[in-house]
This record gives structure tokens, sequence and C-alpha cells, in this order.
């Protein structure tokens, strides 16, 4: 469960590793977004990991608040409220299984999931690691027409031009492919594609 809500936390949010590792349970606001039904992440970083931007409001959907409430439940069956003094405000990623149980879980831990990841999914590419979530979630709302600054405050870059230098590609291949979609849709009004000229 712990390791379901890591992943879906890095692909729904487009959270650098250190900014999910370094969440405590007190980030996560239930109910607390703008419109019915969503939830706000707020990112502060505190465990090694250095922010260029500081603290930020992600707005998660139902589904991973839903993993998270779960997870929790799971935390509280295995005594983690009576083992953490302070569970709200203790690390939301956790050792279960090694090293001290419900200390905070470190990279390490999670590039070790990742090669297993890796070895039992052979589809995988060798280089796949958990930023590439990052990279697909910028990549998807670019290309569901989200303007770049929307991206920027959402992946936490300083600035739009990080943001533009990064994912630019994305916005100018989808324009170029629609341009070559409408010339074949084009060519399709006028017969070409019969043969006739």
């Amino acid at each position: 469960m712990r390791n379901r809500l890591f992943f879906a936390v890095l692909a729904e949010t487009g959270m650098r590793l250190g900014e999910a590792l370094s969440l405590r349970h007190n980030d996560f606001h239930i109910g607390a977004g703008a419109t019915r039904g969503s939830t706000l992440w707020s990112a502060k970083i505190t465990l090694r990991c250095s922010v260029k931007t500081g603290p930020r409001r992600i707005y998660v959907g139902d589904d991973l608040e839903a993993l998270y409430s779960e997870y929790v439940w799971q935390l509280v069956a295995m005594n983690a409220d009576q083992a953490v003094a302070d569970l709200s405000n203790h690390f939301v990623f956790v050792n279960l299984q090694r090293g001290p149980r419900f200390s905070p879980m470190r990279q390490e831990n999670v590039y070790e999931k990742v090669r297993g990841l890796r070895t039992a999914h052979r589809s995988l590419p060798p280089d796949w690691s958990p930023h590439w979530l990052r990279h697909t979630h910028a990549t998807a709302l670019l290309l569901a027409g989200v303007p770049e600054h929307v991206v920027m405050r959402r992946l936490g870059h300083a600035d739009v031009q990080t943001t533009l230098s990064t994912y630019g590609w994305v916005t100018q291949d989808a324009a170029m492919r629609s341009l070559a979609e409408w010339k074949n849709y084009v060519a399709g009004w006028k017969g070409l594609h019969d043969g006739q000229q």
C-alpha cells in the first residue's frame, strides 16, 4: 500500500523524489480544495531536499485521497499511532519492514524498490527512475493544454523559463503533429489519398 501511494503521489503531483519523501501527514489536507471533492496537498520540504521555490499547494484527486486514507488506516492497524509520539507531524512514507520501523524512508529505499520493479517488469527501460513520473506528469499537463505558467507552479519551478526549456518541445511537437494531421486531412478532401491528382 505504501509503495502504491508513493508512486501514485509522484505520478499525480509531479513532485520531486525528495519532496515526496519529505511529506508529513499534516501536509495532507483532506477536502481542503477549492472544488468539492478535491484535496489539497501542501508540499513543505524539510528532509534532504533543497527547494528553490519554497512550499507550494498541489491539488490532487479523490483516488489519491482514498489511497492515502487507506494507507493511514494500515499504519494505525500496525500501531504507528502508538509507536510514533506525534503521528500527524510524522513523515508519510516510512520504513515498514527493514530498518527502524516507522522511521522516514530514504532515497536509497526508493531506488531499491525501483530496481525490484525494473526486474519484475522487463518492459520498463533499464534507466527508468521515479523522476520519469515527474516528466510524464508535466508532459500530460502540457499536452492537455494546461498553460505553461500553471505547469510551472505545479512543478515548483522558479520561473516559467525553466518549464519551457525543459518541456517546451512537448508543445512544439504537438503543434507539428497537429499540422501534419491537418495536411493529411486536407489531402483526403482533395482525393489525394486515392491516387488522384
